[in-house]
């Protein structure tokens, strides 16, 4: 099989991701001045998830609206083009919330991987927030199935 076509065989996903039992999104978004992608209060079933459980606390969420061919560390830059700006205000709302980058990769047949190259990781390092890389089996899963 040829590279082109291992690639399309992949996919990958990333959000930044603010959870919190008082956490209010409306006010998160304010702040940020972002708006959402996703969000919900804490008992709220969000509209986008599969599972349709409550959400166990409130979330703000904003997704990567690039393509799911497009490698993770480009979903990646675009998250953090949006956020660095604010980085003051991610830092005091990362002390009060839990936050991370979530970060979902799969392939048809299992393997796969990606690489993050030095500059990324120091812009990463830089918002101190952390990195979660979720591996899924083959197979259509939405990044939120680990808000269920």
């Amino acid at each position: 099989m040829n590279e082109k076509v291992n690639d399309q065989l992949k996919w990958y996903q990333a959000c930044f991701r603010i959870f919190g039992d008082t956490l209010q999104p409306d006010r998160a978004s304010e702040e940020l001045g972002i708006r959402a992608t996703n969000s919900g209060l804490k008992g709220e079933i969000l509209s986008s998830s599969r599972l349709k459980k409550p959400l166990l606390s409130s979330v703000w969420i904003l997704e990567s609206p690039l393509d799911k061919q497009v490698p993770l560390e480009e979903h990646l830059k675009w998250l953090l083009d949006a956020l660095e700006p604010k980085i003051e205000i991610i830092c005091r709302i990362a002390k009060q919330y839990e936050t991370d980058f979530f970060c979902g990769f799969s392939s048809d047949n299992g393997q796969g991987g990606c690489t993050f190259s030095v500059v990324l990781l120091e812009r990463l390092a830089r918002l101190g927030v952390p990195l979660v890389l979720d591996l899924y089996p083959p197979g259509p899963i939405t990044l939120d199935s680990s808000l269920d």
